[in-house]
């Protein structure tokens, strides 16, 4: 991501956001990790607190000794996963997402040649990924820079209290209010979230 080029642009476009760019410091993503660890991760983190979700994650790691692939997760029972904390469901899921990726490795390790709706629309096909999480995906792992994840509460909160004085707006409003940060949306949204923290 070219946070120089956006921010530059952010300020130029949009005097409130250049507001909340100046009293925000700067951002520094993690680097990039493999799809498929990526995804176990997203779907660990589902409805968790950062901190729960990183521990579930570590333990999950562990079990899988480092060996985040299909086949690891495939190998190890249910029951040895929920130990880590995860439900039956995100077990379920992460199943589900390890048999997608055996299926059809040539589709989901090239996922970075997609344009945006298509990793979308791939990934959403996978039980327990849902809009937003292939959202995350996009802006985390692939780093694209125009994602706008309207379905995050901290997104919406975050422009109603930074941008609309604390008045709810339709989801609507929102994403038209965010076409100005075009082509820079993802970034915009990472310094909503920073700006609340």
């Amino acid at each position: 991501m070219n946070f120089e080029k956006a921010i530059s642009h952010l300020k130029d476009v949009d005097s409130e956001f250049a507001t909340i760019l100046n009293k925000t410091g700067p951002i520094n993503l993690p680097p990039p990790r493999a799809n498929f660890e990526s995804l176990i991760d997203s779907i660990v983190s589902q409805q968790l607190s950062v901190k729960a979700a990183s521990t579930i994650f570590q333990r999950v790691s562990l079990i899988l000794e480092n060996d985040m692939t299909p086949p690891k997760v495939l190998s190890i029972p249910s029951e040895e996963l929920r130990s880590a904390g995860l439900s039956g469901q995100k077990t379920t899921y992460l199943y589900a997402l390890a048999e997608a990726f055996s299926r059809k490795p040539e589709v989901y390790n090239q996922l970075h040649e997609l344009p945006d709706e298509e990793v979308i629309n791939t990934l959403t096909e996978i039980k327990g990924i849902g809009v937003w999480t292939a959202q995350m995906f996009l802006m985390f792992t692939l780093l694209r820079e125009d994602v706008f994840p309207i379905g995050d509460l901290g997104i919406r909160r975050g422009m109603e209290n930074l941008i609309f004085e604390g008045e709810k707006q339709s989801h609507e409003k929102l994403i038209q209010r965010a076409e100005i940060w075009s082509p820079y949306r993802s970034i915009a949204s990472l310094y909503l979230w920073k700006a609340q923290d």
